[in-house]
Order: C-alpha cells, then structure tokens, then sequence
C-alpha cells in the first residue's frame, strides 16, 4: 500500500510504502518513505502511520540532507510511485 502523508503541518508531503509483516506471532504495520531515510512500526496501520510521522518530523528538523532532499523535490515535478501486484 502507498500513502502520501502530510508531515510538519502539510510544509511536506511523503510517499510512504506500508508493508504487513509477521514478527513472533504478531501482525505488525512498517510505513517506510520513499524519499528520506525513515521508517517506523505499529501494531496497527494507525499507528505506524502516526509514529512515521512523528520520527519524520525528528529527521527533518535534524537533518540537512532530509530538508534539502525534499526542497530538490519540490522543485522537480513528482509523480507518486504506483505499487501494483502482477499475476502470472
């Protein structure tokens, strides 16, 4: 699943990958950015969608990179990434 979250009250949108993963009998949900180096867990899609955000906007308000990286893309036309599954 691919989501776009508002981070730092909407200054930055991300394309966020949710993943479901299985750990020790427990469904887990993993939101991953597709365009800084962050990721965060839940045990439900809410929250790993809240605690994404929340370790989002710690990466960056502390990283240079980060804040540069999504000031390139906002210059730049971004087109969403699509995740789709093929069956064959």
């Amino acid at each position: 699943m691919v989501e776009n979250i508002e981070i730092n009250n909407g200054k930055h949108v991300l394309d966020v990958i949710i993943t479901q993963e299985e750990i020790d009998g427990k469904t887990f949900y993993v939101a991953q950015s597709i365009q800084i180096e962050v990721a965060s867990q839940g045990l439900s899609l809410q929250e790993a969608l809240e605690n994404f955000k929340d370790a989002a906007e710690i990466v960056i308000s502390s990283s240079e990179e980060a804040k540069d990286r999504l000031s390139q893309e906002e210059k730049d036309i971004v087109v969403a990434p699509m995740l789709t599954r093929v069956l064959v």
